[in-house]
């Protein structure tokens, strides 16, 4: 049984906008998959409002308001903002016209606050990669570029005014007033845009926002269209994936984090999960950290497998404390990284690679970031190149939490895997912790507050949906490199056993652990919204198969023998069919 809050993210309701040409998406407050004579234009355009913490304030529309203007529509929208104690209240109007969409916000604070950025935000499509661009800036000069292919780790696109850029034989334009606006590449943290925003970074933040101050900005969207031509009928495909036997990868060792204390309160006990690699435990100096060893150290035992050990310090004099209460023995990986910038900077390196000598540690060490991709892309320069392997940590929730944004994150997920090898040149990757929601805030400007805990927790974390996405994420990051992945905690509510034991993320996560090592196999054909996941397990075939939408959706399978099986597969579940 799905709860209410769940269900609602899951099955939230969508209105198609159109006129004339345009053809969009309104899903709350966001205009969402904007098209225009069928051809795909902008993955969304919204208002945000971020605190002192880069915090996002959690928008709901409390009116709707829609007429037709001037052979055009408008959409007026009351929203208001909230969210860690702070508050804001605006109106988004869009106005859809033959050959524009303009969106405006008029924002007002109504108690004072401190905030990093208030205003509107376009997203690009993923797909714009290497599309040429023109930028035009404040003064009036215009700049020829492209979208980056690679993940870029700073904006790309800096002082913006407006930007012009063709697809399918249709010129577009966007204009951006109220502010200098910028780009930033998110496949940094898995979201599948790029996305412009106003107020540049370079600028100071936070800033305090006073009560009665308000905020004007809007975006002027124009197609420029070229010869007009017949669309074509796209053709009807089949629903039928076909299994090859060619090999595109290895099921990656799996592991899962040690339970936090919120879940050791619950009394949630751990058991084996044959295949499972290794308990990831996570620890910082201090009074608690003994007794996370200790807690660490039976869960372990419980899954009867080794520890992979994460160290965040502020000095390498700390680490060396730490590795005294670890049973190195057991440590399979062993990773130290800055308690404040969250990637292995060079000192650390060194003290980690010294201490763990002297103590005769023979398990793997690992450099990389404890946070983001993001981290790991912006500070390349600085890892170790003798570092045996390479880490980074994964969440779909770092500037979105509609249950859309989470799955399309999936494909991007596999680009920063194949990122993260290109950084590596050779060195595997051994990726995660991939949570639902982030374990900690990576950009706080004041450091974590009491809430931390409550706030990397999703209520989503024991529906069938967790699985799903569990499995397109697994499928993601099964490229050759990628020797092991953990997923959520062992226990609790931000893990893969409850008081009635596994989840279905948990169910799953033991399945495919069942299956560690054994050949991926290639499959050709397509149908959205599923994910088919076949697994040669010596002679015979394993199929993994999710559904990521809110409809239930079917489709024929056939196997490299030349047998073939129905799917049928409810809204956000993941199901295993096993062939012999």
């Amino acid at each position: 049984m799905i709860n209410d809050e769940s269900h609602t993210r899951l099955f939230a309701p969508s209105e198609a906008v159109e006129t004339a040409g345009w053809r969009a998406e309104l899903r709350n407050d966001e205009l969402s998959d904007i098209t225009f004579n069928g051809i795909p234009v902008l993955r969304a355009i919204r208002a945000v409002v971020r605190d002192h913490d880069w915090r996002t304030l959690v928008p709901t529309v409390s009116r709707v308001a829609q007429h037709a203007r001037d052979g055009g529509v408008t959409l007026l929208l009351d929203i208001d903002f909230a969210g860690s104690g702070s508050g804001y209240t605006g109106e988004l109007a869009i106005h859809l016209m033959k050959d524009s969409v303009k969106v405006t916000f008029d924002g007002l604070t109504p108690t004072a606050f401190r905030s990093n950025r208030i205003g509107l935000v376009v997203l690009h499509r993923p797909d714009d990669a290497g599309r040429a661009v023109t930028i035009g800036s404040p003064g009036g000069a215009s700049t020829p570029s492209f979208f980056p292919t690679d993940i870029s780790p700073h904006q790309p696109f800096l002082d913006i005014a407006s930007m012009e850029w063709e697809r399918d034989g249709t010129g577009f334009r966007l204009d951006f007033h109220g502010d200098v606006f910028e780009t930033e590449d998110q496949r940094n943290w898995t979201d599948a845009s790029f996305k412009t925003y106003g107020t540049p970074l370079s600028k100071p933040f936070p800033v305090e926002v006073s009560a009665g101050d308000r905020v004007h900005q809007s975006v002027l969207l124009t197609a420029l269209p070229g010869p007009v031509t017949e669309p074509g009928t796209l053709p009807v495909r089949e629903a039928v994936l076909t299994v090859l036997d060619g090999v595109t990868a290895r099921v990656p060792a799996l592991s899962v984090s040690a339970s936090s204390t919120s879940a050791t309160a619950s009394r949630t006990h751990s058991e084996p999960i044959p295949g499972l690699d290794a308990l990831l435990l996570e620890l910082t100096p201090g009074t608690e950290a003994e007794r996370s060893i200790r807690r660490a150290k039976e869960e372990a035992a419980a899954l009867d497998v080794p520890l992979d050990v994460r160290l965040s310090v502020d000095s390498p004099d700390r680490i060396g404390e730490l590795l005294e209460l670890l049973p190195l023995d057991n440590v399979v990986r062993l990773a130290a990284f800055s308690a404040s910038s969250h990637v292995t900077e060079p000192d650390l390196w060194d003290g980690l690679s010294l201490d763990a000598g002297r103590r005769g540690f023979t398990g793997t060490l690992l450099s990389g970031a404890r946070s983001h991709f993001t981290e790991l892309n912006r500070n390349a320069g600085i890892l170790p190149p003798g570092a045996p392997a390479l880490t980074f940590s994964i969440t779909p929730q770092m500037h979105a939490t509609e249950v859309p944004h989470l799955v399309e994150t999936l494909p991007m997920q596999r680009l920063a895997a194949l990122n993260a090898l290109r950084i590596a040149s050779g060195r595997p990757l051994h990726l995660g912790p991939v949570t639902l929601k982030a374990r900690f805030n990576a950009v706080a400007t004041v450091g974590e507050d009491a809430a931390a805990e409550a706030m990397a927790t999703d209520p989503l974390q024991p529906e069938p949906f967790t699985a799903a996405w569990m499995l397109g994420s697994i499928a993601a990051l099964s490229v050759p490199g990628v020797e092991s992945v953990s997923y959520f905690e062992a226990t609790g509510p931000r893990g893969i056993r409850g008081p009635g034991g596994l989840t279905p993320a948990g169910e799953l996560l033991a399945a495919l652990a069942g299956v560690r090592g054994c050949e991926v196999l290639d499959v050709a054909g397509e149908v959205p919204g599923v994910v088919l996941y076949p697994v040669r397990d010596g002679g015979r075939t394993v199929l993994f198969a999710a559904n990521l939408t809110a409809k239930p959706l079917s489709a024929v399978v056939r196997l490299p023998a030349g047998d073939g099986t129905d799917l049928e597969l409810e809204p956000w579940t993941a199901v295993v069919r096993r062939f012999d």
